[in-house]
């Protein structure tokens, strides 16, 4: 027969149970809920804007054709922004792409796709793409060693990841300060086969971030200076997620008054096609 001590303990033990089954189940919905959430992200990523983006492509190819026809040889500035225009296309179906390998990404059996990468173009084409009033142009200090002047990666997602940490740079520091770019190569000292990784410091001379915002500037939504930030908070999320997609690392060094360095390091990867990314 149970004294009324070991009742009282039994009591409290069966109440503890139930409250972890509910908690399971709780635990269980949302889990389902956040399964139907990523598949319809898979969804819209993958059907819903590769239609309207195969449109305008499409639009852009019919302009595109007439104003060639029309111009012959001749340069004129709506020809150059159709080009523009349809070569950004092409960027946002590769992005299109490379969303989807982050959904459904699975240690090595993932294909990433790769091309050789001129380092020099690259910077080139996306400083140019800069607001003016950010004067990125005359800003924008890049250093490229001779060993890391084209590589194999993709070229698209190195033009995302280069665009938002150059752009970050450059909106959260004046006017009056440069911004430095260095890119070279270096040996993977974590592995025995001295792989070679890429190496991009990303300098700026602005305010700095505080200590306290250091471990958050990768998450979603983090902005620092929200009255005058611009965009989602996105932008090193998704750095991030790209840099780790292709096995690589980022990190940051800042503190109050003393500027912000980026430091994304990726691995050279094997050519699987042709192709060369300007």
């Amino acid at each position: 027969m149970k004294t009324g001590v070991e009742q009282d303990n039994l009591q409290v033990l069966t109440n503890l149970l139930a409250e972890a089954r509910e908690e399971a189940d709780l635990l269980r919905t949302k889990v389902k809920r956040y399964e139907n959430i990523l598949l319809s992200t898979k969804l819209l990523m993958g059907h819903e804007l590769k239609k309207p983006t195969t449109a305008i492509t499409g639009y852009l190819d019919l302009a595109l054709e007439s104003l060639n026809e029309r111009c012959g040889d001749e340069r004129t500035e709506p020809l150059d922004c159709l080009k523009k225009a349809r070569k950004e296309c092409d960027l946002l179906s590769e992005l299109n792409s490379i969303f989807l390998a982050l959904l459904r990404i699975n240690g090595d059996q993932e294909q990433l796709p790769v091309q050789k990468v001129r380092i020099e173009a690259l910077f080139k084409e996306v400083i140019e793409a800069f607001h003016p009033r950010l004067g990125a142009g005359d800003r924008v200090k890049v250093r490229i060693s001779p060993e890391a002047e084209c590589i194999h990666f993709n070229g698209n997602a190195l033009k995302v990841i280069v665009t938002n940490i150059v752009e970050n740079a450059l909106l959260y520091s004046s006017r009056e300060h440069d911004v430095f770019v260095n890119v070279d190569t270096v040996a993977d000292k974590r592995t025995m086969r001295g792989r070679e990784l890429v190496r991009m410091t990303v300098k700026d001379g602005g305010e700095g971030i505080p200590e306290e915002f250091l471990q958050k500037i990768f998450n979603p939504f983090v902005r620092l200076h929200k009255e005058r930030a611009e965009g989602s908070g996105l932008g090193l999320t998704l750095v991030r997620s790209l840099v780790e997609l292709y096995g690589g690392e980022v990190s940051v060094d800042s503190g109050r008054g003393r500027g912000t360095t980026i430091f994304v390091t990726i691995p050279v990867m094997q050519e699987d096609r042709d192709a060369m990314v300007q």
